[in-house]
């Protein structure tokens, strides 16, 4: 990160690690816990002050091909702690198209963790099939629309407080 620290990037449920989606679940939740207000808006389009069961299942309902997540994590203490995740799910209605998502804690925001995970979800993308990566940005959520234009996102239309930005996956 440009702040010197490292941070491990992975998918966020591996088999035979520790690694499981209760484990990815908890890290979510304590995530949650370090994000501002505006950060939360930015992400879920509401302010908020927790997730619900079924958000966590939806969130943590990975395949590994349809329904993908990358964790970021740094390592503070012994413990590892979830900074940030990126995670993809198909769309059934559009044919090779992929709805995504970032989120990266307040404290890791500004430090290259977004660029990190949005890479590494383009190359699973591609890996699985998909041509497209699909995003709903609020037009307020200007470093997320910024992190979008350096991999040559195209703003497809707005959709009330949306910009619809589109990666083409190669």
């Amino acid at each position: 990160m440009k702040n010197g620290i490292r941070c491990r990037v992975q998918l966020c449920v591996e088999p035979n690690t520790s690694h499981t989606a209760e484990f990815l679940k908890k890290q979510i939740e304590i995530g949650f816990q370090h994000m501002s207000a505006r950060s939360r808006i930015s992400r879920f389009a509401t302010a908020m002050n927790h997730l619900t069961d079924e958000q966590l299942d939806y969130l943590t309902d990975l395949d590994g091909k349809d329904r993908v997540a990358w964790c970021a994590t740094v390592t503070r203490d012994g413990e590892e702690r979830g900074i940030g995740i990126a995670r993809y799910i198909s769309l059934p209605n559009e044919k090779n198209m992929a709805e995504f998502a970032i989120t990266v804690v307040d404290d890791y925001q500004g430090q290259g963790v977004g660029y990190q995970l949005l890479n590494k979800l383009i190359q699973s993308a591609s890996q699985n099939g998909f041509q497209v990566l699909r995003g709903y940005i609020l037009m307020s959520n200007m470093p997320m629309l910024a992190l979008c234009k350096r991999f040559e996102s195209k703003k497809s239309t707005v959709d009330g407080p949306f910009v619809i930005v589109d990666i083409l996956v190669d």
